[in-house]
């Protein structure tokens, strides 16, 4: 019985973090009414289904300068919070709470399921299904925006972003392969724009200029990321970026078909990546 009343609650709770914190109770929208409830249910929301202890959400409130006494100031936001939601679906443990929902309630998780499925699907299903997975955001690339808490977004939000870009570019990759090429030069301009130091951008950006008869733009666009790695990070131009360079300029049939740049597995390209190493001064 109170396993049953516990799923119905949590089919009736959705709450979305890829963009502004949105919550929807019932089918109808909830305001929260204190930032300090957004980032209980924000951090609750990361974590459906677990436990997440007292220390973590005291510390995502109040960072080092915890009031006294902590447990009985976040009682209190958590007992105001329920109010707001107006349903039983926070759990108090002994060492924490719970938000008791499936994880297909909160968008992280269906972005995330979505982009499980492309990759074991493949094939045309996998574009249809990495569309799907990148339309759960509404603010494309910057989850978590207004949430009042420096210590969760530094925790969660850089992987989300990661995950973001990844996804992103396989779905570039595969329309790349597919013969799509001059529609992809907006997008990759304005990507580069919001990203000037990821050259995997960079190098999908000079794929599609040379592909759409734009060679000579292509070049530029290698001038300009090299100089730019240069001012700001004092490094060259990585491998990657090079080749891709190369077969630009040579009219290689790299730049025409997959490029070396582009010829990686899906498992690689969704995989967080390590910080680069710095590479030689020029």
């Amino acid at each position: 019985m109170a396993a049953g009343r516990a799923a119905a609650l949590g089919g009736a709770l959705e709450v979305g973090l890829l963009g502004p914190v949105r919550v929807v109770a019932y089918g109808r929208p909830v305001t929260l009414a204190a930032p300090r409830r957004q980032v209980i249910l924000t951090a609750l929301a990361l974590a459906p289904g677990q436990t997440v202890g007292t220390a973590a959400l005291a510390r995502y409130l109040w960072g080092e300068d915890l009031p006294s006494p902590a447990r009985r100031a976040l009682s209190t936001v958590v007992t105001r919070l329920r109010h707001d939601l107006g349903m039983d679906v926070i759990r108090g443990t002994a060492g924490g709470y719970t938000l008791a929902v499936p994880p297909e309630a909160v968008d992280v998780y269906r972005f995330r399921a979505l982009l499980r499925a492309a990759r074991a699907a493949g094939g045309p299903a996998e574009l249809s299904l990495l569309d799907r997975a990148l339309a759960c955001w509404r603010a494309p690339g910057e989850p978590l925006p207004d949430v009042g808490s420096d210590a969760l977004v530094a925790e969660h939000a850089p992987a989300l972003v990661e995950e973001w870009y990844a996804a992103t570019e396989r779905r570039i990759d595969l329309l790349l392969a597919n013969g799509v090429h001059t529609e992809l030069v907006p997008q990759l301009r304005d990507l580069t724009a919001r990203q000037p130091l990821r050259e995997s951008l960079w190098c999908r950006l000079m794929v599609a200029l040379y592909r759409g008869g734009r060679q000579a733009e292509a070049l530029d666009a290698f001038r300009h990321v090299r100089e730019l790695l240069a001012d700001q990070l004092g490094v060259l131009p990585g491998r990657e970026l090079v080749a891709a360079h190369r077969a630009v300029l040579r009219h290689e049939p790299a730049a025409a078909g997959p490029t070396p740049a582009l010829r990686r597995t899906h498992r690689a390209a969704h995989r967080p990546r390590p910080r680069p190493r710095a590479r030689t001064r020029p």
